[in-house]
C-alpha cells in the first residue's frame, strides 16, 4: 500500500487481487462520511426508542381529575325519573380506561353536622343489577364514620344500613338470582366503617345469621339459640309468632371482610318460602339499637294489609331518629303506590324493576 498526491487530494491506494492486477483508489473523505452517517442513524434510532418509552410511561401514570360538586337546594319535595338498565352479560376482561371516561363525582350530603362526601362513579354495567361503578365504600376521615351504599341503583350515605329482602315463593328463579347477585354486590362494596344487617322475609322475618326452615307453611326460626314458631291466621300476610313474644332483635355487624364473607354465604344459602308480610322486617329493622340511618326494602308482592303496614312503620319511625326507607318493587307495578308512599313519608326513594329488566327510579329530594 502506498500513498500519492493527485490534484491536491489525498488518496489511499488499495491493492486488491494478485500483483499486476489493476488497483482501485478511494478518497479518504468517503470513508469519513460513512462513519458520520452511521453515527447519525444510531442517534436517531435511540431517540425514537426513548420517545416510545416516554409515551408509555405517560399513559400508565396518567391521573384522573376528581370534581367536587356541592349540592344545594330547597326543601321542597321533587321527584326525578331516571332509568337505569339491567344487563345480563358474560364476564369479560376489564377494559383499560380511556381518556374520554367520565370523571368521578363527589357530592356533599347533608348527613350530619360535618360534611360527608359520597363518591360516585359512572361505571359500566356488569352482570345483573345496576352497575354503579363503585369500588369499596370510603371512610371519610376526621372521625366521620359511614360510607357510600348502593342497592338496585338507589344510592345513599350512611353509618348504619339494613337490607330487608323478600324471599317469598312467588319470586321466579330469574328474579331470585338477580336479588341475590345485587345484594352480594352491595355487601361486598360496603366500607369497613359501615355497620349493617340483612333481614330476609316471606311470611315471617329473620336475620341472615338465623336458621330458618318451613313445613306445611309453618316456619321455624332459630335466633340466638332460641326457637320461634311462626304460623299464619289464614293468609300469606297474616303471620305471627305462636308464643306471642315480641319480635327478636340483633346486633349491628361491622363491615369487615371476614363478616361480609359470612353474610354472603348466608345469602347464597337462603331459600324461598311461603308468605309475604311487610310489617315484620321493617319493624325489626327499626328496633335495631342504635337506629338505622337507611333501610333498603325490596319486595315482589302486594299485601292485603299494605296500607296498615305502611302506617304502622311510619308511626314507629317517628319515635326515634328517622330512618330513610328506600323501597324497591321487583317487577310488581301493583305495589307501586304503597311503596312510593312509604319512601316519600320516610325521606327515601322508590324504584321499580320493570319486566324488561329496566329500573325506573323516582328520587325524593325532600
Amino acid at each position: 500500500m502506498d500513498k500519492k498526491k493527485n490534484s491536491g487530494k489525498s488518496f489511499e491506494k488499495l491493492a486488491i487481487g494478485e500483483p499486476g492486477q489493476k488497483t482501485l483508489n478511494y478518497p479518504l473523505k468517503s470513508r469519513g462520511g460513512a462513519k458520520l452517517f452511521s453515527l447519525f442513524f444510531s442517534l436517531l434510532l435511540n431517540a425514537g426508542i426513548l420517545l416510545v418509552l416516554m409515551l408509555i410511561s405517560i399513559s400508565v401514570f396518567r391521573q384522573e381529575v376528581v370534581e367536587l360538586v356541592f349540592e344545594t337546594g330547597s326543601n321542597e319535595t321533587k321527584f326525578e325519573n331516571n332509568k337505569k338498565r339491567f344487563q345480563i352479560s358474560k364476564k369479560q376482561k376489564p377494559q383499560p380506561a380511556n381518556a374520554s371516561a367520565a370523571s368521578p363525582v363527589i357530592s356533599a350530603v347533608n348527613f350530619s353536622n360535618n360534611a360527608v362526601f359520597a363518591i360516585e362513579d359512572n361505571g359500566a354495567l356488569q352482570n345483573f343489577g345496576i352497575g354503579d361503578g363503585w369500588g369499596k365504600g370510603a371512610d371519610f376521615g376526621s372521625g366521620q364514620k359511614g360510607g357510600s351504599i348502593g342497592f338496585f341503583g338507589s344510592r345513599s350515605v350512611a353509618e348504619r344500613v339494613v337490607f330487608a329482602v323478600d324471599v317469598s315463593g312467588s319470586l321466579s328463579k330469574m328474579q331470585f338470582s338477580m336479588i341475590k347477585r345485587e345484594l352480594i354486590k352491595s355487601l361486598d362494596r360496603l366500607a369497613p366503617s359501615v355497620e349493617y344487617q340483612v333481614i330476609f322475609f316471606s311470611g315471617p322475618a329473620w336475620f341472615a345469621e338465623d336458621e330458618q326452615s318451613v313445613k306445611n307453611r309453618t316456619h321455624t326460626v332459630v335466633h340466638d339459640g332460641k326457637e320461634y314458631i311462626w304460623n299464619t291466621q289464614g293468609g300469606a300476610s297474616r303471620y305471627y309468632i305462636e308464643s306471642r313474644e315480641d319480635l327478636y332483635s340483633s346486633s349491628w355487624i361491622r363491615a369487615t371482610q371476614r363478616n361480609i364473607r359470612k353474610t354472603i354465604n348466608r345469602v347464597e344459602l337462603v331459600k324461598k318460602s311461603f308468605g309475604t308480610d311487610w310489617r315484620h322486617p321493617l319493624k325489626m329493622a327499626l328496633n335495631m339499637n342504635p337506629s338505622p340511618d337507611v333501610i333498603y326494602f325490596l319486595t315482589d308482592g302486594v299485601v292485603g294489609n299494605g296500607q296498615q303496614a305502611v302506617d304502622e312503620v311510619i308511626k314507629m319511625n317517628k319515635r326515634g331518629p328517622r330512618a330513610k326507607i328506600f323501597t324497591i318493587s321487583m317487577m310488581q307495578p301493583k305495589a307501586e303506590d304503597l311503596l312510593k308512599d312509604l319512601a316519600d313519608r320516610s325521606g327515601g326513594d322508590f324504584s321499580i324493576v320493570l319486566q324488561n329488566g329496566e329500573v325506573e327510579k323516582m328520587t325524593n329530594k325532600k
